[in-house]
C-alpha cells in the first residue's frame, strides 16, 4: 500500500524535529519543509542532521526578515516540485503556513494544523479568535499536544471527531541512555539538585523558582538549583541569588547543547517548570523520560496528560512562591524513600513514537476524507488577510 505523500512545515528544525519527521515517516511518505536554518527566536543550536526528506526555503536570513512575496515564490514552487497529497500546517502564526494553506486552497489539496494552544495560554481578543475560528474553517484535520488544546479547538467550533493528539513528543529512548561518568564530570553539577531549563525569559517565571528555592534552602543546606538557559534576564536573576544570600547553591551553566542536557537530567534529583503560561513544555516529557520527577506549574499543557496519572510529581500555582516550596519540600521527602524512574518512564512511554506517527498518519486520512473544496472567493480571502495584516 503507497504512503500518503505530505508535507509538513516547521520554523527552524532543532533535534526533536528530525526525529518526528522519522516518526511521521513510519507511515507516510513525508518531507519537512523548513523555513530558515537561521533561528530567530531559540537560543537552541541549529540541528546539523542532513536528511534527504528536509528542504530549506532560506540559509541566509532568519524568515521574519524576509519579504511575504518572496516567501511565497520559493514555498509555492518548493510545494509545486513535491506535488503533496496533504499539507501539514505548523499552526496558525507564520506567515509561511498561511502561505502554505493559500497554497493548498489553490490547487484543492487536504490539510492538517498542527496545534498546541490553549484557551488560557494568552489574554484572549473576540477579533483574533474570529480569526482562528476563520482559518480552522479552511483546514479539514488538527493534530494537537493533548486534551487542553484539543478542547481549545473543539471551543473555536472544530469538530472532535477531526482532532489527533499527540505532536508534541521527544525521542525518549535518546533520554534513557546510560551515561558515561566522564560527561558528568564534564558539567561540574551540584550532587542533588533541582533542574530547569529554559529561556530567561519573564514568561518563564524563574524568579518564583529562585524565591520558593531560597525559602527552603536553610532546611535543605545540601540541595542545590541549577538554571541552564540563557536570555536577557539572565543578570536580574544572579542579582536575585545574591540578594537572597543563595549563591553558593545557584548554578548558572548556561545554554547546554541536546547531549549536556540529557546528561544535565540524568545528574539532576527533581525537574522544574515554572512558567506562567507555557503551550506544553516539552523539557517535562524530556525529564520524566530521564526518569525524573516533575513539579510544573497548573498552566503548563503537557500537565493534565502527563501528571495526571501515576504520581510522577506536582504542579503547583505559579504566582505563589509558598505552594512551589511545599511541593519541593515534598520532592525531596519522597526521594528518600521512592524511586520515581519507573512510573515516569512508563508515563511518557504513552508519548512517543508510536503515538506521533499513528496519529499523524490518521489525521491525513482524516484530512482526505473530509476535505472539501474552498473556492477563489476564500482563496481571496486569505490572501488579502497574509499580505494587508500578517
Amino acid at each position: 500500500m503507497n504512503k500518503i505523500k505530505t508535507v509538513v512545515l516547521n520554523d527552524t528544525m532543532g533535534d526533536y524535529h528530525y526525529f518526528r519527521l522519522q516518526c511521521a515517516n513510519d507511515f507516510l511518505n513525508c518531507t519537512a519543509i523548513q523555513f530558515s536554518s537561521k533561528d530567530h527566536t531559540n537560543f537552541w543550536d541549529v540541528s546539523t542532521e542532513k536528511n534527504q526528506n528536509v528542504v530549506t526555503l532560506f540559509e541566509k536570513e532568519p524568515i521574519t526578515a524576509i519579504d511575504k512575496s518572496k516567501i511565497q515564490k520559493r514555498l509555492f514552487k518548493v510545494l509545486d516540485d513535491i506535488n503533496p497529497e496533504v499539507v501539514i500546517l505548523s499552526g496558525w502564526d507564520a506567515v509561511p503556513s498561511l502561505l502554505a494553506l493559500l497554497w493548498a486552497i489553490t490547487y484543492n489539496i487536504p490539510t492538517v494544523i498542527i496545534s498546541e494552544s490553549q484557551s488560557h495560554d494568552f489574554k484572549r481578543t473576540f477579533l483574533k479568535e474570529l480569526v482562528k475560528k476563520f482559518l480552522l474553517r479552511l483546514v479539514d484535520a488538527a493534530f494537537v499536544g493533548g486534551i487542553n488544546q484539543r478542547t481549545y479547538l473543539i471551543n473555536l467550533g472544530f469538530e472532535n471527531m477531526r482532532i489527533y493528539e499527540g505532536c508534541d513528543i521527544v525521542d525518549n529512548d535518546f533520554f534513557n541512555q546510560e551515561i558515561k561518568e566522564s560527561d558528568l564530570i564534564k558539567l561540574n553539577l551540584p550532587n542533588q539538585f533541582f533542574l530547569t531549563s529554559c529561556r530567561f525569559v519573564e514568561k518563564k517565571n524563574l524568579k518564583t523558582l529562585i524565591k520558593a528555592f531560597s525559602l527552603l534552602s536553610d532546611e535543605y543546606p545540601d540541595w542545590s538549583l541549577v538554571l541552564a538557559g540563557d536570555g536577557p534576564l539572565r543578570a536580574d536573576l544572579e542579582n536575585l541569588v545574591i540578594d537572597y544570600d543563595i549563591s553558593d547553591k545557584v548554578h548558572f551553566p548556561g545554554y547546554l547543547n541536546y547531549l549536556d542536557m540529557k546528561n544535565a537530567y540524568a545528574a539532576s534529583s527533581c525537574f522544574v517548570l515554572p512558567s506562567t503560561t507555557e503551550q506544553w513544555g516539552l523539557v517535562v516529557n524530556e525529564a520524566l523520560a530521564s526518569g525524573l520527577p516533575v513539579i510544573c506549574s497548573e498552566n503548563v499543557g503537557s500537565a493534565p496528560n502527563l501528571l495526571s496519572k501515576k504520581h510522577v510529581g506536582y504542579t503547583f500555582n505559579p504566582y505563589s512562591s509558598d505552594d512551589l516550596k511545599e511541593k519541593m519540600i515534598s520532592i525531596i521527602q519522597e526521594l528518600e524513600t521512592q524511586d520515581f524512574g519507573t512510573d515516569s518512564r512508563e508515563v511518557v512511554s504513552k508519548w512517543g513514537r508510536e503515538k506521533y506517527s499513528r496519529n499523524i498518519k490518521k489525521a491525513s486520512e482524516q484530512a482526505i476524507s473530509v476535505h472539501k473544496n474552498r473556492g477563489a472567493f476564500t482563496k481571496m480571502i486569505l490572501r488579502f488577510f497574509i499580505y494587508s495584516f500578517k
